[in-house]
């Protein structure tokens, strides 16, 4: 699953990257940034980095790809060989969202697409190790969903002005099974 830690290795150094830059500059977090310009800065950094996350491969980058499953995919890249790596992104959202997002990309029946599904979640301390939403990406019945990388940070925000600190859970899921994509 090399290529699909790479590319979430990339989104979470990218989220905590961009909580520290609107920390300093709009003294807000992650959560200011809207979902498709976190997509846009994940699909720079991944590409630059494209070497490493996809070796060899002759790589395309889409962004806002209808692939007829539901509505535009975020964030889509093109391997030489034919094989498709789509990206849907949520931000803060809830879990029929989160839900939604996951059938969506479960609806690409493609041996030769890898689809995964990242959120940033804000939580409570209180709640980082229950958070609802989790639990319901990972138990979506007949979707084989699981987890390939996920970390979590302090940051800043308005949406709750008696709580202005809580914490940002990065979390990116394989949906369906791993493709066999050559690197």
């Amino acid at each position: 699953m090399s290529v699909a830690n790479s590319i979430t290795k990339s989104i979470i150094e990218i989220a905590k990257t961009e909580n520290n830059i609107l920390s300093s500059v709009a003294d807000e977090g992650i959560f200011h940034m809207p979902e498709l310009a976190f997509a846009y800065e994940c699909g720079k950094k991944i590409m630059a980095e494209s070497q490493t996350v996809f070796g060899r491969n002759a790589v395309k980058w889409k962004r806002e790809i209808d692939l007829h499953n539901g509505g535009p995919s975020d964030l889509l890249f093109e391997l030489g060989d034919g094989c498709l790596i789509v990206i849907e992104f949520k931000l803060r959202d809830t879990k029929q969202a989160y839900i939604n997002d996951v059938k969506k990309l479960s609806e690409l029946d493609d041996d030769k697409t890898l689809r995964l599904f990242c959120a940033l979640i804000d939580v409570f301390d209180k709640d980082l190790q229950t958070d609802e939403r989790i639990h319901a990406v990972e138990n979506i019945p007949e979707i084989n969903v699981v987890l390939v990388g996920k970390d979590n940070f302090k940051t800043k925000q308005n949406r709750y002005p008696s709580s202005p600190i809580l914490n940002c859970v990065v979390a990116v899921w394989l949906v369906g099974d791993m493709p066999n994509i050559k690197i």
